[in-house]
């Protein structure tokens, strides 16, 4: 028993380790980003003519789609190597970063290239040559971050999550504060890439102190590990982006009114956006987490566990009232957008977030633990299963269709990842709770339609209500225990 007492221990500790960073990052997230999405980002969209924001969406998209070249797998390997061996920081920072001004200069062309293919022209390529500098220091971001996180600096990544959009506040929220008539999808943009450019540059001078003086630096045997070590990630991050971002480029180019169906798919997605940024932050927590509970041989069990329950319990909390009044929350958002289409888009996003989540849980035990490459036979059928879905769905459905679609293909990923990953790691089912998961939502969402049957207060009031219940039974039913959070707040 003696030497079990300090593994126990150590399980402990990391879970407490994770619960505490868990609810800073995403106070901050919650604060700083909601306020960006829906007091600047949704102002700006409403603001702007029909159709302008949805050109920069899908630019946007298409630009997420190749920033795989920039980034290359870069911030997930940095992240995992650095969990275990953080004295590799000063080694090889100077070779990360003259790898990332070559493949961020080639990502640029790259990207060029494709726009030039698909017949954007004219302003459309400015705008979409800052949509790639906006990917491109997006990754550089990115993989700054990933050097906090693995050295275990989760508050000071916590900050450098959301300065980007304090930025973003600050200056379009003045603009739109003082001269609403001077915004233009170009300068929006164009704050956007200034936004990346300082958080990136305020990251180097955090970390300079752990640095060598001499940077970049180049030497074609370092970039070759480096590479290699990155390109199960890169397959992995564009096979995920490729299957949840062609839905708007798809959109964009091949209804007849392309520009305008794709101002009402980022209408819905804004919000699928703004629930997504906790599973990705959690996500980005879970990875060192679990890097290190898997090099020194600890069980995954428990932070599995915890980790699943607390990201599908609060996933059916926030998607059920979200798909349920949807149409209300659209035309609340959005005056502009009364017709029904988009309320019918974000029902399905909403109820995509629940399979994101649990993506979010397993991908992140997988991709810690060295299953990135069968991960990607997982992804590559998700984006047959999109494409095909999308080319079947688009010209009869619209872009209600292709939220359809990426219902259907997160929650195949999902549930195959889900189970894979307890093959592959030989972990039992009654790890999670299943059951008691598939209850509490089927008996929470029975709740939310009578409500919806009986009506018997405002919309907004019902919706808000429909939430806390849900919290509330999903603390008594035990997938959110707080004794135990509370518990581990106070570890040492």
């Amino acid at each position: 028993m003696a030497t079990l007492l300090p593994h126990h221990i150590t399980t402990l500790l990391v879970i407490a380790q994770f619960f505490r960073n868990a609810i800073l990052q995403v106070s901050l997230n919650l604060a700083v980003k909601g306020i960006y999405l829906f007091a600047v980002e949704r102002t700006v969209q409403n603001l702007l003519p029909e159709g302008d924001y949805g050109l920069y969406f899908a630019l946007l998209g298409l630009g997420m789609l190749f920033q795989v070249i920039a980034d290359f797998g870069l911030q997930l390997f940095n992240s995992r190597v650095l969990a275990g061996h953080r004295h590799l920081l000063a080694k090889y920072f100077p070779y990360f970063v003259g790898l990332k001004l070559l493949l961020g200069s080639l990502f640029i062309v790259i990207l060029l290239a494709v726009g030039i293919l698909l017949g954007y022209r004219g302003e459309e390529i400015y705008l979409l040559l800052l949509a790639g500098g906006i990917q491109f220091f997006n990754s550089i971001v990115l993989y700054l971050r990933s050097n906090l996180s693995g050295l275990g600096k989760y508050a000071t990544d916590g900050f450098f999550s959301i300065l980007d959009k304090s930025l973003m506040i600050l200056s379009v929220g003045s603009i739109l504060l003082f001269a609403p008539e001077g915004l233009t999808i170009m300068r929006f943009a164009g704050l956007q890439l200034a936004s990346w450019a300082l958080t990136a540059t305020a990251l180097v001078v955090v970390i300079k102190d752990r640095l060598p003086r001499k940077l970049p630096k180049f030497k074609k045997a370092t970039f070759g590990l480096l590479l290699r070590g990155g390109a199960p990630y890169a397959l992995a991050v564009f096979l995920a982006t490729a299957y949840t971002r062609t839905d708007a480029v798809m959109i964009e180019r091949l209804l007849a009114d392309g520009a305008a169906a794709a101002d009402h798919y980022a209408a819905g997605y804004r919000l699928l956006d703004a629930l997504n940024m906790i599973g990705w932050l959690l996500a980005g927590l879970l990875i060192p987490m679990y890097a290190r509970l898997h090099k020194h041989k600890e069980s995954l069990l428990p932070l599995l566990r915890f980790s699943v329950q607390l990201l599908l319990a609060g996933s059916v909390c926030a998607a059920i009232p979200l798909a349920f009044y949807s149409q209300e929350i659209t035309e609340l958002l959005y005056p502009a957008f009364v017709e029904p289409r988009t309320g019918h888009i974000l029902f399905f996003l909403a109820f995509s977030f629940i399979a994101q989540s649990l993506n979010y849980a397993y991908g992140a035990l997988l991709s810690a633990t060295g299953f990135i490459g069968r991960m990607n036979k997982i992804y590559a059928l998700g984006i047959l299963l999109n494409l095909g879905g999308n080319l079947l769905a688009l010209p009869r459905y619209g872009a209600a269709g292709a939220a359809a679609v990426t219902l259907i293909t997160q929650g195949f990923v999902a549930i195959t990842q889900a189970i894979l990953a307890h093959r592959w790691h030989k972990l039992p089912g009654t790890t999670v709770p299943w059951f008691r998961i598939l209850l509490f939502s089927t008996f929470f969402a029975s709740c939310g339609l009578a409500l919806i049957y009986f009506h018997p207060l405002n919309w907004l009031i019902e919706c808000l209500l429909l939430g806390t219940f849900g919290i509330i039974l999903a603390v008594l039913v035990g997938l959110v225990d707080v004794r135990q959070l509370s518990s581990l707040t106070k570890e040492d």
